[in-house]
C-alpha cells in the first residue's frame, strides 16, 4: 500500500501544479484563427516594456536570466542547444551566425553567451515583430547582437548556418510559410527548441493563459499542439533529422493532457 500511495501521489501533485482553472492552455479549438478570437495578444505596450526591463537587468548583470519579463536566479544550460551551435561555429573556422526567429530582445543570446567568448565572431540575428526590433536597436543592438524586421532583411546582411525558433514556432498561424521561407534561403540548419507535441489525431489548437508573474499582467494567445507524426513529415520534405531530444524534464498539461517540452535539430537537404 505504502508503495502504491508514493507513485500515485507525485502526479496529482504536479497535475495540481501546473493545472489550473484559471491559468494554462485551455480548450480544443477547429482552427488557430477560432482560438486567436479569444485571445488577448503578446504585443502590448506592458509586457514589451516589462521586457525591457528585465533583459537590462540580464545585460547588466543584475540577474541570472530572464525568460517572458520573469527573472530567475539561475539560467538553463540546454546542453544540446549549446552542443549544436558550437558544432556550427567549429564547421565554420570558429564562426558563427544565428538567425533566431522570435527572438525576444536577446533571451536565447545572453543565456549562451557565456559558453561562446572564445569563438572568433558571433552574430546573432533577432527577427521579431516591429515593436521589438525597434526596442531592440535601441536598447541592446551591438556589434554582436542584431535585430531584424524579417528573414529577408536578415539575410541581406548575414549569412546564417543555423535558424532557431524557441518555443516560438507554435505561436505562429503560419508557421509553414515561415520554414518554408528559411528553406528558399537555404539555411543548412534548423532547430527547434521547447515545442509540445500533443497525442491526440490531429494538431491541438488552444488558447495559452499566462499569468501575472511573467510580464506584470495578465496575457493570452494561440497555442498550437502538434501532432508529431504529421509535423515532423512535413519537416521531412526539405530536412534530415539529426537529432531529438527533452528539453525540460518537467510534465506540463493541456487540461488533463500531460506533455513534455521537446527540442529537434535538422539539416537541410542536398
Amino acid at each position: 500500500m505504502h508503495y502504491l500511495v508514493k507513485q500515485f501521489v507525485p502526479p496529482i501533485l504536479k497535475t495540481i501544479r501546473w493545472f489550473s482553472f484559471k491559468y494554462g492552455w485551455k480548450g480544443n479549438y477547429k482552427s488557430y484563427a477560432e482560438a486567436q478570437k479569444n485571445t488577448t495578444g503578446y504585443s502590448a505596450a506592458h509586457i514589451l516594456e516589462r521586457i525591457v526591463a528585465t533583459t537590462t537587468k540580464v545585460k547588466n548583470k543584475e540577474i541570472a536570466y530572464e525568460r517572458d519579463g520573469r527573472i530567475y536566479s539561475k539560467a538553463p544550460t540546454n546542453f544540446p542547444m549549446l552542443s549544436s551551435l558550437l558544432w556550427m561555429a567549429s564547421t565554420n573556422n570558429n564562426n558563427l551566425t544565428v538567425l533566431d526567429f522570435g527572438g525576444s530582445l536577446g533571451t536565447t543570446y545572453f543565456q549562451k553567451l557565456p559558453y561562446l567568448h572564445h569563438l572568433s565572431s558571433i552574430n546573432w540575428c533577432i527577427v521579431e515583430q516591429p515593436n521589438y526590433v525597434e526596442s531592440g536597436k535601441k536598447h541592446f543592438e551591438s556589434e554582436q547582437l542584431h535585430f531584424y524586421f524579417s528573414i529577408e532583411e536578415c539575410m541581406q546582411h548575414q549569412q546564417p548556418q543555423i535558424a532557431m525558433f524557441c518555443g516560438v514556432l507554435q505561436y505562429l498561424e503560419n508557421y509553414k510559410a515561415v520554414i518554408e521561407k528559411l528553406v528558399h534561403q537555404k539555411i543548412p540548419y534548423l532547430l527547434l527548441d521547447y515545442i509540445a507535441f500533443t497525442e491526440q489525431a490531429t494538431d491541438r489548437f488552444t488558447v495559452q493563459n499566462v499569468p501575472p508573474e511573467f510580464y506584470g499582467i495578465e496575457a493570452s494567445y494561440a497555442c498550437i499542439f502538434f501532432n508529431k507524426q504529421n509535423f515532423y513529415a512535413f519537416l521531412e520534405q526539405y530536412y534530415e533529422l539529426v537529432f531529438d531530444y527533452t528539453a525540460d524534464n518537467d510534465h506540463y498539461y493541456v487540461e488533463l493532457e500531460s506533455f513534455k517540452y521537446q527540442g529537434c535539430l535538422w539539416k537541410l537537404k542536398a
